[in-house]
């Protein structure tokens, strides 16, 4: 794409990140040095927003925005995505704050934008994508892949928050449709864009395992994400019947 650092915009929600997101906003400052960085914060109470805040003194293009509790991953991304659309940005990555994702791949992400409206990395197009990932945490990701390219039709990778959004296209994408606050927004976003036409790419990355910290998705996520996948089913089908 055409654009430079400064019309890019970095958005990484947080929950209890404290160990993880100074090297983070390091590796993106050093990545892409001029790129707007907005750290969503559900108020971690292990001191994260300070983190950023004292990180931001040394470098301005790094801010963040401190929720008054926890209010869902699917709703920070809503908000990256509002955020994206009222300023200059022209286009939206997102990643998770874990160093899981690697923030090298992110200028290899948003080059691939140059024939979409939305690139994914895919932790299922490279050999050893989910390398040093337990057993059950990888059966969970390839149980999670199967199921929404089966009971949603979605060919691509619907659950990983490694994305690039080309943002004069955000608005149209996700008009008029109310999506969830939780882990299900992942797959209900990219089903929604994949309906209303949105040229999607896959970029294969290596899904690092954490180093520190550990999953925020609880039981309840994973339980409620499997039985919303045939409420949202059937949401679509009612949607498009209406």
């Amino acid at each position: 794409m055409s654009e430079t650092d400064s019309e890019i915009l970095i958005a990484v929600p947080t929950l209890n990140e404290a160990r993880n997101i100074q090297l983070l906003l390091t590796r993106l400052c050093q990545t892409l040095p001029n790129a707007r960085i907005v750290v969503i914060d559900d108020s971690s109470p292990d001191g994260t927003a300070a983190i950023v805040r004292r990180f931001a003194l040394a470098h301005p293009q790094v801010s963040v925005i401190c929720r008054p509790h926890r209010l869902g991953i699917g709703s920070a991304h809503k908000m990256a995505i509002e955020i994206a659309r009222t300023t200059e940005a022209k286009t939206l990555v997102t990643l998770d704050a874990d160093l899981t994702h690697n923030p090298e791949d992110l200028p290899r992400l948003i080059r691939s934008l140059d024939h979409a409206e939305i690139a994914v990395g895919s932790r299922f197009l490279a050999s050893g994508g989910l390398a040093g990932w337990t057993l059950y945490r990888r059966l969970l990701t390839n149980l999670g892949h199967a199921a929404t390219r089966r009971i949603l039709g979605i060919p691509h990778d619907a659950t990983g928050a490694l994305r690039a959004y080309r943002v004069c296209y955000l608005e149209a994408l996700f008009a008029g449709v109310e999506l969830s606050n939780s882990y299900s927004w992942f797959y209900e976003s990219l089903t929604v864009a994949h309906q209303r036409g949105a040229r999607i790419v896959e970029t294969p990355i290596v899904l690092t395992a954490r180093t520190y910290g550990s999953s925020k998705m609880r039981v309840r996520d994973i339980v409620f994400g499997a039985a919303n996948l045939f409420l949202f089913r059937r949401k679509l089908r009612q949607a498009t019947r209406s």
